[in-house]
């Protein structure tokens, strides 16, 4: 049985009804993603959620809704924490007791249709990248993991995130270089799974990207910023496209 797989990430839904939360709903009641069989959010698809208010069910009910149906059809449906929305397990359990839409920090590996395909948000192939990697390894923390959960209120939580969100978006427009950026993460792929599955299907980046890793049969596939390419991807019969959304 042929399997295909629809993925999207880095779409930074800042609040409810806004363009990029548009372009998710367009994302999840297209046609391909519900006749897909995997269904991967991969990251970053809100700007800012962390912890598990219940302020985020409430203003995007619609998106949980759609993300239940799909999951009620026999959809594999994976949410991969960013760095812009984390320590979501216990949101997620508040909905789906029993992991029926699963919510992963790591990267998950699986094998379809006799095929190795590795899933993840794609900021482990920043390898080079050590201040990032100690500030996620901060954010992803235990102790911050508590805070979260348990001693910031949803209103202090949204007000510094959205406050770091801007200088962050300020600071990046001045120092983005897309192809600087695309070479990086194609390295790093290259050094973090060393050509060993067919795909590799991750975010983080913002630059729209396939590449064929250089000596193996692999396949790297980044979307890119949503907003920007206002595409998804789509891999059916272990065959690839970006596909346009409106």
């Amino acid at each position: 049985m042929i399997m295909k797989i629809a993925a999207i990430s880095d779409v930074h839904i800042k609040s409810a009804h806004d363009e990029a939360d548009n372009l998710l709903t367009a994302f999840l009641n297209h046609p391909e993603v519900q006749t897909s069989d995997y269904i991967l959010l991969l990251g970053d698809i809100f700007d800012l959620m962390c912890g598990p208010h219940e302020e985020y069910l409430a203003a995007y009910s619609h998106i949980f809704t759609l993300l239940t149906n799909l999951q009620s059809a026999g959809k594999k449906v994976y949410f991969f924490e960013g760095n812009h929305d984390v320590h979501l397990e216990k949101l997620f359990k508040k909905l789906w007791p029993n992991n029926e839409v699963r919510v992963t920090q790591d990267p998950i590996i699986e094998e379809i249709d006799g095929q190795r395909y590795y899933f993840s948000h794609g900021d482990e192939h920043e390898v080079d990248n050590l201040s990032y990697h100690r500030y996620i390894k901060f954010i992803r923390s235990k102790p911050l993991k508590f805070v979260a959960e348990y001693i910031i209120p949803y209103a202090v939580l949204n007000f510094f995130g959205e406050r770091a969100s801007k200088i962050s978006r300020k600071k990046g427009s001045r120092t983005f270089n897309v192809e600087q950026v695309r070479e990086r993460f194609r390295y790093g792929v290259g050094v973090t799974t060393s050509g060993r599955y067919d795909f590799v299907l991750g975010g983080h980046s913002h630059v729209q990207d396939e590449y064929k890793i250089p000596e193996s049969n692999s396949v790297y596939i980044n979307n890119g910023y949503a907003l920007k390419t206002r595409t998804f991807v789509l891999i059916d019969n272990h065959q690839s496209k970006f596909i346009p959304l409106s």
